[in-house]
C-alpha cells in the first residue's frame, strides 16, 4: 500500500470526505488530517499502485458521490514506510504546487522537498526563517530557473501554510548571522530578503506579556534573550518607583521594556542606531509605559522634559553618559529637582561591553543608590568561564572609586558558538 494525500478546497467536506474513506477502508489512521493552507485540507488516504488504475478508480467514486468537490490525489513523501514527521503536509503542498508549475521531474522534485524549511520563526507579519534554508545547490539551480512570478507563488504558499487566523504573514526572509565584530549598532546585515516588500517594515513579537516591534533590515533581534529578560522581571533587586536604571546599549529595547515593566522610576539609555531608538520609542507607547523623551546628539537636554518622561532616550555613544548628568545637575532648582537614584546599570552589548565599564563605574560613584547592579554581557568561551566573575569584578573594582565591587552570580544565557557562551555577570556595588 502506498500514502496517499486526498486534497479539498472547503472544510465542510472534510468529515463526510472521511466519513466514506473509512467507509470504503482506505483511511490511514496512522497520519492525521493536515490544514494546509486557508480552506485547504489534506486527508490521508491508503491505495494500492499494484492494481492497475486504483487510483483513477477511487478518484471516479469520489467524483461520483461528491460531485460538487473539487479532489486533488497526490502520492505523500514516505520515506521507508514511515511518513516524515517534519514537513511532510508543507511538502503535500509544496507537490501540489509544483505539478501546476510544470515540474514532471520525480527525482528533482524529491530533492526540492528534502530541503523545505523544518524550522522557523513568527515575528508577525514577518515568517523568518534559518539560516541555510531553501539556499541548497538544487533550490538555488531551480529558483533561478522560475520566472518571478513563479517564484512568489512558491514563497506565498510558505507564508499562507504558517498563517493562522490571528496572524496573517506577508514578508518571507532567511535569517543570517550577525557578524559578531565591527557592528556596534547592531545591524542585520546579511538579512535575505524573499517576498514582500520591506520598506518602512515593521515586524513584533510579545515576551513576558512585552510588545517588541523592530524593522528587521536595519535592526536585529535575539529571541534567545528571552531567559535574560525574564530574570529582570522576576529576580532584581530594587527596581522600583524610587529608583532609575541606565542602559547602556538600549537597542529597541530588548531589556529597557522589561525594566520599565517591572516598575523601575526612570531608564535613560543610549542608543547610537536611528531605527532602534524608534523602535524603542514605539515599543514603550504601545505597552503604555509612560513618556519618551529623544535627545540627538549635540542637542541640548532639558530637565523639565526628562521628569515628565519614563525613558529617556540619548541617540549618541554612552561616552557622553557623564557629561550628560552633569548638564542635568546644573538645570536643577528649588523648583525644578533632578532627583536621580540608579540602581541598575545594564551592559546589552555582545561580544563584549568593556569599553562602557569606566563609565558605568562613574556613575555609580556619583549618582548611585546605597546599594547598585552592573549586569555585564560578555561573550567568553568555555574554559573561561570560572574565572570571568573574579576577574571582571577586579577590573570594575579598579574603576571604581566609591563603591566596594562583589561578584554575585554567573548566568549562562545561551550558546553563541560552539564552546563559546553569552552570559550575563552580575556584579553588586555598595557604597564604601
Amino acid at each position: 500500500m502506498t500514502a496517499y494525500y486526498v486534497r479539498v478546497d472547503n472544510g465542510r467536506h472534510v468529515k463526510p470526505l472521511k466519513t466514506l474513506l473509512e467507509k470504503e477502508g482506505v483511511f490511514n489512521h496512522k497520519l492525521k488530517i493536515t490544514k494546509l493552507g486557508p480552506n485547504n485540507y489534506a486527508i490521508p488516504v491508503l491505495l494500492d499502485d499494484n492494481k492497475t488504475g486504483e487510483v483513477e478508480s477511487f478518484k471516479r467514486l469520489l467524483i461520483k458521490v461528491f460531485p460538487d468537490i473539487k479532489v486533488c490525489i497526490e502520492k505523500s513523501e514516505e520515506v521507508n514506510g514511515h511518513e516524515k514527521t517534519i514537513g511532510t503536509s508543507l511538502a503535500v503542498a509544496m507537490r501540489g504546487l509544483f505539478t501546476s508549475l510544470g515540474v514532471g521531474d520525480e527525482v528533482l522534485v524529491s530533492q526540492l522537498l528534502v530541503d523545505l524549511p523544518r524550522r522557523y520563526s513568527i515575528y508577525p507579519p514577518l515568517l523568518l526563517l534559518p539560516v541555510n534554508t531553501l539556499d541548497s545547490e538544487v533550490w538555488n539551480k531551480f529558483l533561478a530557473n522560475l520566472s518571478l512570478p513563479q517564484r512568489n507563488q512558491i514563497f506565498r504558499l510558505i507564508l499562507e501554510f504558517y498563517s493562522t487566523n490571528t496572524n496573517a504573514l506577508t514578508h518571507l526572509a532567511i535569517n543570517k548571522p550577525i557578524p559578531e565584530s565591527d557592528n556596534v549598532i547592531r545591524s542585520p546585515t546579511q538579512l535575505t530578503t524573499l517576498y514582500g516588500d520591506f520598506n518602512n517594515f515593521w515586524c513584533h513579537v510579545v515576551q513576558n506579556g512585552i510588545y517588541q516591534t523592530w524593522m528587521p533590515t536595519y535592526t536585529m533581534f535575539s529571541r534567545g534573550n528571552i531567559k535574560e529578560k525574564a530574570r529582570i522581571l522576576t529576580s532584581y533587586e530594587d527596581i522600583d518607583h524610587n529608583h532609575d536604571v541606565v542602559d547602556m546599549y538600549a537597542g529597541i529595547g530588548y531589556f529597557t521594556l522589561s525594566y520599565l515593566k517591572r516598575g523601575a522610576r526612570r531608564l535613560y539609555c543610549w542608543e547610537i542606531n536611528p531605527y532602534s531608538v524608534e523602535g524603542l520609542s514605539r515599543g514603550v507607547t504601545k505597552n503604555n509605559f509612560g513618556n519618551v523623551y529623544i535627545v540627538k546628539k549635540n542637542e541640548k537636554v532639558d530637565l523639565k522634559q526628562v521628569n515628565g518622561a519614563r525613558c529617556v532616550i540619548f541617540v549618541e555613544s554612552n561616552e557622553y553618559c557623564l557629561e550628560r548628568f552633569r548638564e542635568l545637575k546644573l538645570q536643577a532648582t528649588s523648583s525644578v529637582r533632578f532627583d536621580l537614584s540608579i540602581s541598575h546599570v545594564n551592559l546589552g552589548l555582545l561580544p563584549t561591553s568593556k569599553p562602557s565599564w569606566p563609565y558605568s563605574c562613574q556613575l555609580l560613584d556619583l549618582y548611585g543608590a546605597e546599594t547598585s547592579w552592573i549586569h555585564v554581557h560578555e561573550n567568553i568561551g568555555i574554559l573561561d568561564l570560572d574565572n570571568f566573575l573574579q576577574n571582571a569584578s577586579a577590573k570594575l573594582q579598579g574603576l571604581s572609586e566609591a563603591k566596594r565591587v562583589e561578584p554575585i552570580w554567573l548566568e549562562k544565557v545561551k550558546t553563541f558558538a560552539p564552546d563559546v557562551y553569552h552570559v550575563v555577570g552580575d556584579f553588586k556595588l555598595a557604597s564604601l
